[in-house]
């Protein structure tokens, strides 16, 4: 059961999480973090035990690469500003689908963010058909 204070917490968590334009329900990993969110508990790194190919940012030096949607917002309380980063999309199984036949993790920078930028123009020319008689969330006292 969620104490007063975990319910307006749950409610924090549900504004910020409708009002973003880039997530698209509440599910997995986002439910995840609203929970831990809710119960004030620190969340773990999702990347952990787990390899991937590419990544958000990289230091060249030490070949290290972070998933800068892995990045927490630690207050979210009314009036503070915080970023979204776009999901990363799985290009690379995608590729013949979005029409990028021979696109390979080696493949050029141009080439995979061509093909991010076309995975992610699909998606939201989806979702904007499929909502065209949706309401809008919004609040009113």
């Amino acid at each position: 059961m969620l104490n007063d204070q975990e319910i307006e917490r749950l409610r924090q968590a549900i504004l910020a999480t409708v009002a973003s334009p880039i997530i698209g329900s509440i599910e997995d990993y986002t439910w995840e973090a609203i929970f831990h969110y809710i119960k004030n508990i620190p969340v773990s790194d999702p990347a952990l035990g787990r390899t991937k190919l590419l990544y958000d940012a990289v230091n060249l030096t030490t070949k290290t690469g972070w998933s800068l949607k892995s990045l927490q917002i630690n207050n979210m309380r009314r009036g503070n500003t915080f970023w979204f980063v776009i999901q990363r999309a799985d290009i690379i199984k995608k590729a013949v689908q979005l029409g990028f036949q021979d696109l390979t993790e080696q493949s050029l920078p141009q080439q995979l963010g061509a093909a991010i930028i076309q995975h992610w123009n699909e998606k939201i020319l989806t979702r904007s058909i499929y909502s065209v008689n949706l309401n809008s969330f919004t609040r009113t006292n």
